[in-house]
């Protein structure tokens, strides 16, 4: 049996979700608004995230609740820089990601566990947050490729600076998750004594770090320079991203990583 979550908390809880949803109200309706309710989403949920730590005394990112609550608030951030997209389709896009992971929260259990030894290294609270920020510029990526592929009649200014966002999220995301990759070797090595296991989620890891490290390189290759190429990669990128966050904690059965169970 958890502990409740900390006094306050389901009422921050609310609070962000209205606040999310006043900004996809506001995108349509109020466009030059719309940041102002996104931002004061963001720091709801800090506060949440916050309050939470404060509650077990350690990084939150201990059962499935929290680990969709913050990627779901790492979706959201990346939103608010890519607030001078010129796409909606990107920014709504974006949006249904990081509001579609919120919402599958309610299907967890939010009361608190309090973490093991093994999450309690400062490698931990380094690997995690940076690769659900990777995850989340690589989300945009995926945005920015679908408003390609659905605007066919774009302008060449249209098409270029979704070009440009999704080269610079692919590009920095790779960058971070190639750091939260070398955080996560040492944690392993500190928790298990060893940099890598045949671990679904680390297979995979490995697996979704090749393909976007291809993503970087093959624009150098005239026939994958393309933007509508790049935006078909993207989206193809997503679900290997998925496959490697999602599918692994709840399809492959019980690894080093997974959130298959409230502990």
């Amino acid at each position: 049996m958890l502990d409740p979550p900390p006094d306050g908390f389901t009422a921050l809880y609310l609070a962000v979700a209205i606040c999310y949803g006043v900004y996809l109200l506001a995108e349509f309706a109020l466009p030059r608004l719309r940041a102002w309710p996104l931002v004061a989403g963001l720091v709801l949920h800090l506060a949440a995230i916050v309050l939470r730590g404060l509650a077990i005394g350690s990084f939150p990112l201990t059962n499935k609740f929290e680990s969709f609550f913050s990627f779901a608030f790492m979706a959201m951030t990346v939103l608010l820089v890519d607030q001078r997209s010129p796409s909606r389709v990107h920014r709504v896009g974006l949006w249904t990601m990081g509001a579609a992971f919120y919402a599958a929260t309610l299907l967890f259990e939010t009361g608190l566990f309090y973490p093991p030894p093994l999450l309690t290294t400062i490698w931990y609270p380094l690997h995690v947050p940076a690769s659900f920020l990777a995850y989340a510029l690589w989300t945009s990526c995926a945005m920015a490729g679908l408003a390609i592929l659905v605007t066919p009649g774009a302008t060449p200014e249209y098409r270029t600076r979704l070009g440009l966002a999704i080269e610079g999220r692919a590009f920095w995301g790779w960058w971070i998750f190639t750091v939260s990759m070398v955080f996560g070797g040492i944690w392993g090595y500190v928790a298990w004594g060893a940099l890598f296991l045949w671990d679904p989620k680390l297979v995979w890891s490995v697996i979704l770090w090749l393909f976007w490290s291809g993503f970087v390189h093959l624009r150098y290759w005239p026939a994958a320079a393309r933007p509508r190429v790049r935006g078909g990669l993207a989206l193809v990128g997503l679900l290997v991203l998925m496959i490697a966050y999602v599918g692994t904690s709840f399809l492959f059965g019980h690894g080093s990583h997974s959130f298959t169970q409230d502990k």
